[in-house]
């Protein structure tokens, strides 16, 4: 028997300092968003775009055609502004402030922009981590991957893409290639020059793009084999990581209409 006051598994409840706390960390963002001339959109709780998937939460509207809580800002938040508001505002950098849901009654709170028709990915990851510095984070690990290279990768060596999406690195370091076991131990810029030494032509573009980005920024690791978990990144990604724990997640895909960049914070890891 539910009690009176019992609220769901995976729902949230911010009262007191921690309210306050929720308001400031959103506060400081939305300062740092406009400062940079990112625009503010809230999308819909509610949608007939979002991907199906196990987590997703469906029912029917009045017509029976289904529709989905909102389970993710960044493309709902892309489509729209391409689709629905593209003759009334040419803007490209849009930032929201907002949560998803994920089934049966999860709420994620987030903090995210976009930017649409650009690549520049160093600039995401600096804006990211602008905002979780004024958000009091210190000392965040930046994990930097490539979904690109693993494309690559799964090209080159015929393998299943349940291998590197369940992170199975036993089954690739079986394999007789001597250039695995260096990619696989790759985390600094330290042992990059090892690395191209001896991969194959087709990984070296990649594994010099994501040198690029953790070059002269601080406590950047490199991840070349690990699979973030996010669909429509298709290039290079990042993730900052604190005490092991993933509070901010980025990347560069493909927006319908060209390249985009953007990431998302997940306020409630952080307050």
């Amino acid at each position: 028997m539910i009690g009176e006051y019992e609220i769901p598994r995976g729902s949230k409840l911010f009262f007191g300092d921690l309210a306050r706390k929720k308001r400031e960390i959103e506060s400081k963002a939305a300062a740092i968003f406009v400062k940079r001339g990112f625009e503010e959109i809230a999308t819909p709780l509610f949608s007939y775009h979002q991907s199906p998937s196990n987590d997703t939460i469906r029912f029917g509207d009045e017509s029976n055609e289904p529709v989905f809580l909102r389970a993710d800002s960044s493309l709902e938040a892309v489509r729209l502004i391409l689709k629905r508001l593209g003759r009334a505002t040419d803007h490209r950098k849009w930032f929201y402030i907002q949560p998803v849901f994920r089934y049966p009654t999860t709420e994620i709170y987030q903090i995210g922009a976009e930017a649409i028709d650009s690549g520049d990915l160093g600039a995401i990851i600096d804006l990211c981590g602008e905002i979780l510095n004024a958000a009091g984070v210190r000392a965040a690990t930046l994990q930097i991957g490539s979904i690109a290279l693993l494309n690559a990768l799964q090209k080159l060596l015929g393998i299943e893409r349940e291998v590197l999406t369940r992170h199975e690195l036993h089954k690739l370091l079986e394999r007789d290639e001597k250039w695995l076991k260096p990619l696989a131990e790759l985390c600094d810029l330290s042992g990059l020059d090892e690395v191209l030494s001896s991969a194959p032509s087709e990984l070296k573009p990649h594994l010099i793009a994501m040198a690029n980005l953790a070059n002269d920024r601080a406590l950047a690791v490199l991840s070349p084999l690990f699979y973030a978990d996010m669909a429509y990144y298709d290039d290079l990604y990042f993730r900052f990581l604190l005490n092991g724990k993933q509070i901010a997640m980025g990347g560069g895909y493909d927006s319908g209409e060209g390249r985009a960049v953007g990431f998302a914070i997940y306020t409630d890891r952080i307050i």
